[in-house]
């Protein structure tokens, strides 16, 4: 994981089950999935296994996951599946999520639409370093970009990609890279792998 100065950049630590909670909910981006660290992930939770739910999205079929198991095939079911959840969330419940920046950014912003506040979502960095980049130019966001400089999916603009985080955009901030000195462009170059 990429270490910034930056203040506004989110900052993970490794799941573990809070005993003292409700529910609990874990939501895992298969894509994210490596050896052996579903079985890091049971254990962490072996406690709560009785009170959680673990949710596959993208998840190869054989994936084994602890607590009760649902599978979902893509990041918007599993989001419609959050907001709509059917218990809701009460104030001991607990949500964790682990996988790339712009699944976990998009599942934490759902589950405040559903009740969730941000002190009860715990979140893990897993998988690539792709970010999601919102244009402040034309307030769009540019999926999956892995190169300091990135063309704006609303505008078309070359962005340069900075290291400051809008928690509540769940994106980074993309500025017109040449918008002080026109045409003076630095090289592209993949830095978000």
């Amino acid at each position: 994981m990429m270490q910034s100065q930056i203040v506004s950049r989110p900052r993970y630590r490794d799941l573990a089950a809070e005993d003292t909670a409700g529910a609990h909910l874990l939501i895992v981006e298969g894509d994210t999935l490596a050896a052996g660290q579903m079985a890091a992930l049971a254990t962490a939770f072996a406690v709560v296994a009785e009170r959680l739910q673990t949710w596959l999205v993208s998840a190869p079929a054989t994936a084994l996951a602890p607590g009760r198991v649902r599978r979902l095939h893509t990041v918007e079911e599993a989001r419609t599946a959050l907001e709509h959840i059917e218990d809701g969330f009460g104030i001991a419940d607990r949500l964790y999520l682990q996988g790339t920046e712009p699944f976990m950014w998009s599942l934490a912003t759902a589950a405040g639409r559903a009740g969730l506040s941000p002190t009860q979502i715990r979140m893990q960095h897993a998988g690539s370093l792709k970010r999601r980049v919102w244009c402040t130019h034309c307030h769009q966001t540019t999926e999956n970009v892995t190169t300091n400089i990135a063309t704006c999916a609303g505008c078309a603009r070359a962005l340069l990609v900075r290291d400051h985080f809008s928690r509540r955009l769940g994106a980074f901030m993309g500025v017109m890279v040449d918008a002080e000195v026109p045409g003076e462009v630095p090289q592209r170059e993949e830095v978000f792998r």
